[in-house]
């Protein structure tokens, strides 16, 4: 069950994104150990310290970024879903979205939802210019979601020491198409 004390974001029909808190370590070790085997650019740490290093950055971005985190995703009933953040790139003023599901729930459109809600809080709440995601090259549908919202394709680059295709959207290609996206 959710913790009713935790801020939630804009939520979908489906699914709502809450923010990440030290009784979610057990929930994320899980994930990122599910998840580890797929073709991926972050980390998958499991181990119960590194993980809770992860939420303490976040913690700490949520005090200091006017907006930006990570978000576990729950379903209706409580049921965890997988993580859903806007991330600062190192170096740079830019952002980059990331989607991480539990297998269980992949093709259950739940990538589609909580992209939509991450863009709608990058653009109408933070007001960012524009948003950037990285994909590993192998990674299709991630590829067809960034497509479907608008995101440019500008080629392969090197994203966290390996090779990513990079995408953009800007905030006038959301406001075009976020209307159209809403359902």
């Amino acid at each position: 069950m959710a913790n009713a004390t935790r801020p939630v974001l804009p939520q979908s029909r489906r699914m709502r994104l809450c923010e990440v808190g030290y009784e979610d370590i057990p929930k994320l070790s899980s994930l990122f150990a599910q998840t580890r085997m797929y073709p991926l650019l972050l980390d998958s740490p499991t181990r119960f310290i590194d993980v809770a290093a992860i939420v303490a950055c976040v913690q700490r971005l949520y005090a200091s970024s006017h907006g930006l985190g990570a978000w576990q995703a729950e379903a209706p009933d409580g049921a965890f879903i997988g993580l859903f953040s806007l991330l600062p790139i190192e170096g740079t003023a830019d952002v980059e979205i990331h989607v991480r599901l539990k297998p269980e729930a992949w093709g259950r459109w739940y990538a589609i939802e909580g992209t939509r809600l991450l863009c709608q809080r990058a653009f109408e709440v933070v007001g960012l210019p524009r948003l950037f995601g990285y994909c590993h090259p192998d990674h299709q549908r991630v590829r067809r979601i960034m497509s479907y919202f608008g995101f440019r394709d500008l080629g392969l680059c090197e994203h966290r020491r390996q090779m990513a295709h990079c995408y953009e959207l800007d905030a006038e290609t959301w406001r075009e198409r976020g209307a159209t996206l809403a359902h």
